[in-house]
């Protein structure tokens, strides 16, 4: 597989991956979250990152550190039919609580603008 496409969306449709993952008898793979999130303010002070992806800020967009190229949500697309055609579902790892939106001191991205008491 290219260097360029590790790591990405566009790198687990590839042939050969694809390939491989059903020849081990693969029928589905989960993904933990793959759309937008922050990284937290404590690990960027101390020059690290959030590669979890537990702080999410929009559920329904995949990240752009994912992608392989300029359009994130084609290329998103493009992998679920891939795996799909190929027999394998694609389960994502989504937990609503953990938002990128830190205490409550803030900061205040979307869910505890929207209402904070009724989301947390």
């Amino acid at each position: 597989m290219p260097d360029a496409l590790r790591g990405t969306f566009a790198g687990l449709m590839v042939d050969e991956v694809v390939e491989h993952i059903t020849d081990l008898g693969v029928t589905s793979v989960e993904l933990l979250p793959v759309h937008v999130f922050v990284d937290d303010r404590h690990l960027l002070e101390r020059s690290l990152r959030n590669y979890w992806g537990y702080n999410s800020i929009g559920y329904f967009a995949p990240d752009p550190r994912y992608a392989a190229t300029a359009d994130p949500v084609r290329e998103f697309k493009a992998m679920v039919k891939a795996l799909h055609r190929a027999g394998i579902e694609v389960i994502l790892d989504v937990v609503y609580n953990h938002t990128g939106e830190g205490s409550h001191l803030g900061p205040t991205i979307s869910f505890r603008g929207i209402d904070n008491a009724a989301y947390y």
